[in-house]
């Protein structure tokens, strides 16, 4: 075979070759610079005076010379080996392929669109402009929720499903409110009400149900990392002990309809809003679930990162190491936001009736080092801290530009000497039990004198060993009284928790300060101020996850640049507006949600229409979103509707070892990063570390688990058993529908029950040995199973 000289040449010298295609500066050339440059050199900062989020900057800057790569300050940087002068100067360098890019761009001409423009000023992202309530949009609906999101259908050219069966949307508020399933009598008594407000009588007495508080305050503390305490073996290295607490005081501010305001500046600090009130004092558990025994450090980091995502949706924590590169978060920012938690430590406070913190307690945060400093880790490691850069609290600037109004707190006696009332009190004890033995002696003297001198030397013997000895105790208690460091661990009145793993005998023994920085209760106070852009848009987009199976705003943890646009912004924003003039109540919000027309959807798409091509993936919800449950919902479904739930709410985890045999809500079952309920798990229970969103997976497992688990096969019998119970001489068809309704919360179609039907035949036909009514209750059995395995089961229509 010849080859041409054309083709030869084009084999041997590559740049002979045809010319590469044109790059396109919006796909190769903008991306990359947005990622990596803009931080540097767009809105949020202008290092060296040059930007480069603009063609016309880039040439006006000199970094761009069109046409003219080796003359192009941005192409050397980008190629440079030099540490010193390799742009960017963090991270990775750039990939060959993508400097080749670069250059074949300048090339080229360093062409860009007519409409290129720069990039918007991050402090003007919707995020965090101020919460204005905007005007309801005139879509002919009545509930507020409606014309916001029937507005977006008439923008969109959609049109809704039809409204849900009454039965499936019953199941679905249940289980959303109060984290179960209705009975079949429940289905019954809903179905059958004529009354026009029924549906919203119904939804007034779930909030209104303890279950309720047990249900959104386990959504919550999923956002909060709840985790009971975990080290190896018995050693504690992360949470506390007792953090229950915390978990109680969460559930019954649900329950009570507590300003989300006032959760938010009771968890944050309450040791010194509410110093004496130990009911209040519980919320605190939530700084001490943070605790880490370690490394302070990384302590500190996690109560940053999750502050920030848990009630700000900010990702504080990309600024550790350098200024965040997306949102106007400055290094030095994350540092201030670190100095508000500096001071403050964990300790465990005794309560009435148990002086031994291991056996009960409440975990609770205090400032114990008013006076240490806040160190600057030069590139986030702490290795090497800047000693001359000093750190003052605060939050980020551009949220806050007059910074935080940081009054010091005062603490009353009781609050930081805990151990005078108890040390009085044995004081007390003392010199009474040393009076009582003088007045004993005093008898026994005179019935050893009366007459018998020769037993004279006993009452000396006595006398020194009893009244000397007690007053002698007395005497030596006195003089310690008013040292928390000499008295024993029963009587200071709390244990605080190591600082670290090498905590000096000094530290330990330290006096608990009378004062407390008041830096936490100004931050609170800035979290939860109306004007705060943040707060109420995060937790309003939590809830409606919760009732939707889908936030507005795409990343719950992420409202910064990186984190998308809402789907309904003025939603959004309404609902968060009405949610603080409400006085931040969640019960409102939440009535609010379920009662809307679009929430009663139902989530089936037959019938849709173009609806399903113009948005396949429900996001302007012209159909409800089906959700599978969680953990939690699964488990409890499970012994409720075998009418085997223990409804005891409060008190101390249920252990690992006793959970098998256990009727309590799974809420109360211990769980930390070491310890796991099987059970749990399969169904993707919350992870401990980071849970702001469950995961959902559809694993054989879960199968397995409905059909052979002991709680699975042990519930089944009991449904099987109440069925037959309330049914007698009930044929096959009737023991079918109402096992759909108990179990599925709905009645089967047509094919169903022929299905079902079918297949009780050939199950008894397999029992033949098997005498009536013992044959027909056992193939019954079969199918109670089968539906607990029902995907409709586990799903939320």
């Amino acid at each position: 075979m010849r080859f041409s000289l054309t083709a030869c040449a084009a084999l041997i010298f590559p740049a002979l070759a045809p010319a590469a295609d044109t790059v396109d500066y919006r796909k190769d050339i903008r991306p990359l610079l947005q990622e990596r440059c803009y931080s540097c050199h767009g809105a949020l900062a202008q290092k060296a005076k040059l930007r480069v989020d603009t063609g016309a900057a880039m040439v006006k800057g000199g970094a761009v010379v069109p046409g003219k790569p080796g003359a192009s300050e941005l192409l050397l940087r980008v190629e440079s080996t030099d540490d010193a002068t390799r742009m960017p100067p963090e991270g990775h360098p750039l990939k060959p392929e993508q400097v080749a890019k670069v250059r074949l761009w300048i090339e080229q001409g360093a062409r860009v669109p007519a409409d290129d423009a720069p990039e918007p000023d991050p402090r003007d992202h919707w995020a965090f402009r101020p919460v204005a309530r905007p005007p309801l949009p005139d879509s002919g609906a009545a509930h507020p929720i409606d014309a916001f999101v029937a507005a977006k259908w008439r923008e969109k050219g959609l049109k809704p499903v039809a409204p849900a069966d009454k039965r499936v949307l019953l199941r679905r508020v249940y289980v959303d409110l109060i984290g179960l399933p209705p009975t079949a009598e429940q289905i019954d008594a809903f179905v059958n009400d004529p009354a026009p407000d029924a549906y919203e009588k119904v939804v007034d007495r779930l909030l209104a149900s303890p279950q309720y508080g047990e249900r959104w305050g386990r959504h919550f503390l999923d956002i909060w990392r709840y985790s009971d305490w975990w080290g190896l073996g018995a050693e504690l290295r992360n949470s506390q002990r007792h953090i229950w607490h915390w978990r109680d005081w969460t559930v019954e501010s649900f329950n009570a309809d507590l300003s989300y305001a006032e959760m938010i500046r009771q968890m944050l600090a309450a040791d010194e809003l509410h110093p004496t009130d130990p009911q209040k004092l519980r919320a605190t558990g939530y700084l001490a679930r943070s605790y880490f025994l370690f490394n302070r450090t990384t302590w500190l980091d996690e109560v940053i990162e999750h502050s920030g995502k848990g009630f700000l949706g900010l990702t504080l924590n990309c600024a550790k190491c350098h200024d965040h590169k997306y949102d106007p978060v400055k290094q030095t920012d994350y540092y201030a936001f670190r100095a508000i938690f500096e001071p403050y430590q964990v300790r465990t406070d005794q309560i009435p009736g148990e002086l031994d913190v291991t056996k009960n307690g409440i975990p609770r945060a205090f400032d114990g080092n008013l006076d240490v400093s806040t160190p600057f880790h030069i590139r986030g490691d702490e290795r090497t801290p800047d000693k001359d850069k000093v750190v003052t609290p605060g939050v980020p600037k551009f949220l806050a530009p007059g910074g935080l109004k940081v009054q010091a707190v005062t603490l009353p006696v009781a609050a930081h000497k805990p151990h005078e009332p108890l040390a009085e009190a044995h004081a007390r004890t003392l010199l009474e039990k040393a009076n009582r033995q003088k007045l004993a002696l005093a008898d026994l003297t005179a019935d050893l004198t009366t007459g018998k001198k020769a037993h004279a030397p006993w009452v000396a013997i006595a006398a020194r060993i009893g009244s000397d000895a007690a007053r002698a105790e007395y005497v030596a208690f006195e003089k310690i009284k008013n040292d928390p460091g000499k008295l024993p661990p029963h009587l200071r009145g709390y244990v605080k928790a190591p600082e670290s793993n090498a905590e000096t005998a000094e530290s330990k023994a330290r006096p608990l300060p009378a004062t407390s920085t008041g830096r936490r209760t100004a931050l609170a106070n800035w979290i939860a101020d109306p004007k705060n852009p943040l707060t109420a848009r995060v937790a309003v987009n939590h809830v409606w996850l919760r009732h939707f199976g889908q936030p507005l705003a795409p990343q719950v943890f992420e409202f910064g640049r990186k984190g998308g646009p809402p789907t309904h912004p003025e939603l959004l924003d309404w609902l968060a507006s009405e949610f603080t003039a409400r006085n931040w109540s969640f019960k409102h919000l939440h009535k609010l949600i379920v009662t809307s027309d679009v929430y009663r959807l139902s989530s089936s798409s037959s019938g849709a229409g173009e609806a399903v091509k113009l948005d396949p993936e429900n996001r302007y919800l012209w159909r409800m979103n089906p959700v599978r449950m969680d953990a939690n919902a699964v488990r409890d479904s499970l012994l409720h509707l075998a009418g085997a739930l223990d409804l005891t709410r409060g008190g101390p985890p249920v252990p690992a070892a006793q959970q098998e045999g256990s009727a309590r809500r799974s809420l109360y079952f211990f769980h930390s990063h070491n310890e796991h309920n099987k059970l749990l798990d399969i169904f993707d229970n919350a992870n401990v570390l980071d849970c702001y969103r469950r995961t959902e997976s559809i694993v054989p497992q879960q199968a397995l688990a409905l059909w052979n688990s002991k709680l699975a096969q042990v519930s089944a019998a009991k449904i099987n058993d109440q069925l037959h119970s309330k049914l007698a001489g009930a044929d096959d068809a009737a023991f079918v529908t109402r096992a759909f309704e108990s179990v599925l919360g709905t009645v089967p179609t047509k094919d169903e029950l022929a299905t079902c039907l079918e297949a009780l035949a050939e199950l008894r036909g397999t029992l033949k040995d098997v005498k009536e009514p013992e044959r027909g209750k056992r193939a019954r059995l079969q199918l109670v199973q089968a539906l607990l395995n029902h995907n409709d089961f586990v799903t939320v229509r």
